[in-house]
């Protein structure tokens, strides 16, 4: 199971890792018990089917002690028992990972970083999800937290999300930008609208994506030199679109002209092999990881 704001996406998956009889329901938001209800709901379809059940959630996890610190939007309070609560429901095992460290479990054991003894997996979409890779595995924290890039400054403006990584790098800014540049309403604009202009070759678009990846491959050089990984994976809907990979790559290319100078070593990017699957394959990797 994969919990995101508006919706639990689910599927049935084996020991070759391919997912079928896929389905999603609605998310509750604010009720524990709805919310159990609800995950026990999907599980009875696949009731005496499957050996346990494998989940990737919003928040800050403690995976080992199956206890959701926080659950981000959904509003379910600190220190949920998530696992115990629901084993004791379903009578299966129970494993539980953070949403982007579950993407980057996945591409650690089979994905763009299997091999990697180190790498960063960086998620775009409306925050910033990332995890990263120390010897082959994801790196929790002394708090669960390594990895929560979304609210990292990047001035010295904070008091408010507007100046944070994600204020910056989430889907939302490059929607806004490009409509506004545009002379559009952001709220009538997806995604899909905006790389429709860019593919286009519409000159106000393709500037607002510009100043996006600027600011991607800014942080990205700053990662390269506190981490030193092998390579980044950049995971999330928008890291489908080539385009963004191609500015990317050239603003990246530029803000390491003055490191490289100095001997500093550039940064390999790719994109995540498992894109929108990547954290129902990762809820997965983790529990082959916790129960083989």
């Amino acid at each position: 199971m994969d919990v995101g704001g508006s919706s639990v996406k689910y599927a049935l998956i084996g020991p070759d890792r391919s997912l079928t009889e896929h389905g999603k329901v609605p998310t509750p938001h604010d009720d524990r018990a709805a919310y159990l209800d609800a995950l026990a709901g999907i599980y009875a379809q696949f009731h005496g089917r499957v050996e346990g059940i494998a989940m990737s959630v919003p928040g800050i996890i403690d995976s080992e002690g199956g206890v959701c610190k926080t659950t981000g939007a959904l509003g379910l309070g600190e220190d949920f028992p998530l696992v115990q609560e629901l084993e004791a429901r379903c009578g299966v095992p129970v494993t539980i990972a953070n949403d982007a460290k579950a993407a980057a479990t996945a591409e650690a054991a089979w994905g763009s970083l299997a091999g990697c003894s180190s790498g960063i997996v960086i998620v775009l979409g409306t925050g910033i999800g990332g995890a990263l890779i120390l010897d082959g595995k994801v790196l929790a924290g002394r708090h669960f937290a390594a990895g929560e890039f979304s609210t990292l400054c990047l001035d010295n403006h904070h008091d408010d999300i507007f100046h944070t990584w994600c204020g910056l790098n989430g889907s939302s800014k490059l929607i806004t930008t490009a409509a506004y540049a545009k002379g559009v309403d952001p709220a009538a604009v997806n995604g899909e609208d905006v790389f429709g202009w860019i593919n286009a070759g519409d000159q106000a678009a393709c500037m607002a994506l510009d100043s996006f990846t600027l600011t991607l491959a800014g942080m990205i050089r700053n990662l390269q030199l506190i981490f030193d990984p092998e390579r980044f994976a950049i995971g999330g809907g928008i890291s489908q679109q080539p385009r963004l990979m191609e500015s990317l790559r050239r603003n990246l290319a530029q803000v390491e002209r003055l490191t490289a100078r100095h001997g500093m070593p550039r940064a390999e990017v790719v994109t995540c092999k498992y894109y929108n699957d990547a954290n129902l394959i990762g809820a997965y990797a983790y529990y082959v990881q916790r129960r083989g």
